[in-house]
């Protein structure tokens, strides 16, 4: 049994609440302390003497103080990533904003050349719509001219017909 077992079993139980030891059974009545089970009748029970409590005291220090430099790092570590996440997160905002103004400016385009091509099918159909009764003018005009020619061919034909007649 380590020192530091037997010093805290000690502090533990008073010197009146030593358990006592049954003859012939090895083990202590009581509290069935498992580490003082494991002992045997022969076996004296050594004092804690003042240099082995101070080795012991010094060893529980010595762990402490790792235990508290580990839980130092760990918060440096912790804050470290704390302010690594901070960072990408707001890098990952600006990102976003920046994303975000990006797609609001070519909405903006797009509206704007739609609004621009809305208007050029429109003038483009005026156009056709201005084209195809200029065509339909001309087809009429045209067809009135065909119908006057006609009619003077018919007029000139039946005015000069004995002139254009051989006697046979």
């Amino acid at each position: 049994m380590s020192e530091l077992h037997k010093l805290l079993d000690d502090a533990w139980l008073g010197p009146m609440d030593k358990p006592k030891h049954e003859p012939g059974t090895g083990t202590e009545t009581g509290r069935g302390d498992p580490v003082r089970s494991n002992s045997s009748v022969s076996e004296p029970i050594e004092a804690p003497t003042r240099h082995s409590l101070s080795q012991d005291w010094g060893a529980l220090i010595h762990q402490v103080q790792a235990a508290g430099r580990r839980s130092r790092e760990a918060q440096t570590q912790v804050r470290e990533q704390e302010l690594r996440v901070g960072l990408i997160l707001e890098e990952v905002r600006e990102d976003t904003s920046a994303a975000n103004e990006r797609a609001r400016l070519a909405e903006l385009k797009a509206q704007e050349i739609q609004i621009r091509a809305e208007a050029q099918i429109l003038a483009a159909e005026e156009r056709a719509k201005a084209a195809e009764a200029r065509a339909r003018a001309a087809e009429e005009r045209a067809q009135h001219a065909e119908h006057w020619l006609a009619r003077v061919h018919e007029t000139l034909s039946d005015e000069f017909r004995d002139l254009t007649e051989q006697p046979a």
